[in-house]
């Protein structure tokens, strides 16, 4: 029963290993590497050899240990340096060795390593027997085997069933583009007439004996480049590409950078791999050579999308303006959702009082997107604050036109059309705004300012009441509502509007509170107010006036109730017992 449990037990676990295997590697790795920054190469080379032997695949371990020899040649240990070197290509001799990333004696090292291995390669096996050994370790689960196997034979001499094997083998494994690249080498050497019958019938028809006409990578009868070089046969730069993406995820900008220089051995013109070489020095803070290859991504794919995103974040950083601008403006126009981040640029413009970039990228959000209600509304809003009203009234204009059932563009339409005098339209467009939403704060307030203004007080009250009522806080909603009270002649509710004034503190309540107190004929109080007012803002004309006829009502009441007690008989005397 234990035995029965202790494997059952080890099923369950066994396919978590590979993952826990993925994850102590890579913290082995993060070690070595800040030992190496360090400039503990000693204690570097250990930790990138204990990552190699962590490391769940032929791949990774090649790379920690091709690590682990150049920290033992930066800490003068040649010969630990050539085991290492040694390692790391018997676990993939395909391994890509970037000379950018290394001393040029350490790759003078290398080129030793590889053609001392080159000289003691023993005579390749005999086909037919290696492709039944392959057959037998895929029949038993060994399939990193049979790639290693079948990848280090000389790709010319791999006939038709060998390259299906080889596929197989890659598929299972997870590597969904060798295999790709395995089965159109299998497709080609069987359309040559290659010996040997192919594994699951997948190249040559059983029915004719034919198959597509697939030519080899590099040219009839020639092998790939890959091939020649004895790497294992790859689809393109796609692959390494994959590999560059993930390795920046985690951020490891070394194997990005070598990932990418290998996709430009392959496809020199490739726009993806110089996007990726621009992220890997961007990772390390190297601004201008990131900025460069970004440049020249572009240059070869002017639509690569994901690059004009990444130039425009780049140059928003170093708030560099006209370029994040016209990067986003050619990424908007490849996809609209991309005005998204136009907006964001727009705001932040604004935000920081800068109205002649914020003009601008609103200006190319509403060229991205002219039926936009939302980004030809904020186009507006823009330009009014800058003053050109003119100008704002094209956009809200607009907006009004493909979105008449929004209350807000009607709202901020009619704001414009008040402030350029256009009164009885701005009227109408208020008026349509809250037909639509009677709860409009915007258009509740305006409607009433405008109201107020054409000597409509009374007609102002209603709406300037909704206005407090939505937001209790706003100062401007709450002067207009006491101005419309008291023109219309209630007081008493003028003045319980602004009740709280001193609370308030505010330079146009105490002002409007001075002129309720002043009709109220409380002249000394309007007097205070008017005085806070000035208090808070000397260049108030209005309250400079009122202070002024406040006091001199109140000198008035003064002088008159001494002149009373002056023409008053005196009281008669006290009589006494």
């Amino acid at each position: 029963m234990k035995s029965r449990l202790a494997l059952l037990l080890a099923l369950v676990l066994l396919p978590a290993l590979p993952l826990r295997a993925q994850g102590a590697s890579e913290s082995l790795e993060r070690e070595a590497r800040s030992a190496a920054r360090a400039g503990k190469f000693k204690e570097a080379a250990v930790r990138f050899e204990s990552a190699a032997d962590a490391a769940p695949d032929a791949q990774r371990r090649a790379r920690m240990e091709l690590q682990a020899a150049y920290a033992h040649f930066n800490a003068q240990n040649a010969a630990s340096a050539r085991d290492a070197l040694g390692k790391a290509f018997a676990a993939d001799p395909a391994l890509p060795v970037v000379p950018e990333f290394f001393s040029p004696d350490f790759m003078k090292l290398v080129q030793e390593v590889k053609e001392q291995r080159k000289a003691a390669a023993l005579p390749p096996p005999d086909l037919a027997e290696l492709k039944r050994v392959s057959a037998e370790k895929m029949k038993d689960g060994r399939f990193s085997d049979v790639v290693y196997d079948l990848s280090n034979y000389p790709a010319d001499k791999l006939d038709a069933e060998a390259w299906t094997l080889l596929a197989q083998a890659y598929e299972r494994v997870g590597r969904a583009d060798q295999a790709a690249a395995a089965r159109q080498r299998a497709a080609a050497a069987a359309a040559a007439g290659a010996p040997g019958a192919v594994a699951g019938g997948s190249a040559a028809s059983p029915a004719t004996g034919t198959a597509p006409r697939v030519p080899p990578a590099g040219g009839p009868g020639r092998p790939p480049a890959a091939a020649q070089a004895g790497l294992a046969p790859v689809s393109a730069a796609v692959d390494f590409l994959a590999v560059g993406r993930d390795a920046v995820a985690r951020g490891d900008a070394f194997t990005a950078r070598a990932s990418a220089n290998r996709a430009l051995e392959l496809d020199p013109n490739s726009s993806e791999a110089y996007r990726l070489l621009g992220d890997s020095y961007m990772m390390q803070g190297e601004k201008a050579l990131a900025e460069a290859n970004w440049k020249q991504s572009l240059r070869l794919n002017e639509r690569n999308e994901q690059a004009l995103l990444t130039l425009s974040d780049y140059y928003l950083g170093e708030k560099n303006w006209p370029e994040a601008l016209d990067a986003l403006r050619r990424a908007s126009e490849i996809d609209p959702a991309n005005v998204s981040r136009l907006e964001i640029l727009g705001r932040k413009a604004r935000a920081d009082g800068d109205l002649k970039t914020a003009k601008a990228v609103f200006a190319a959000a509403a060229a991205a997107l002219p039926s936009d209600p939302a980004v030809l509304t904020e186009y507006g809003a823009v330009l009014a604050q800058a003053g050109d009203l003119d100008a704002a009234l094209e956009p809200l204009t607009r907006a009004v036109a493909v979105a008449p059932d929004r209350a807000t563009a009607h709202a901020n339409l009619a704001a414009v059309l008040r402030r350029k005098g256009r009164l009885p339209e701005a009227e109408r467009e208020y008026r349509e705004a809250l037909r639509l939403d009677p709860n409009d704060a915007p258009a509740l307030r305006g409607l009433g300012a405008l109201l107020l203004s054409t000597g409509r007080p009374q007609d102002a009250v209603a709406p300037l009441r909704l206005a407090v009522a939505k937001d209790p806080a706003d100062v401007d909603s709450l002067v207009a509502l006491s101005r419309a009270l008291r023109l219309s002649g209630d007081l008493a509710g003028a003045g319980a509007v602004l009740k709280d004034a001193d609370r308030i503190d505010d330079a146009a309540v105490y002002t409007e509170a001075g002129a309720v107190a002043y009709e109220q004929g409380r002249y000394p109080t309007a007097r205070a107010l008017f005085e806070k007012a000035l208090a808070k803002d000397p260049s108030l004309a209005a309250a400079k006036a009122g202070r002024d006829r406040a006091a001199a009502a109140a000198g008035f009441l003064d002088a008159l109730a001494a002149n009373a007690a002056a023409q008053s008989p005196p009281a008669p005397p006290a009589r006494s017992r």
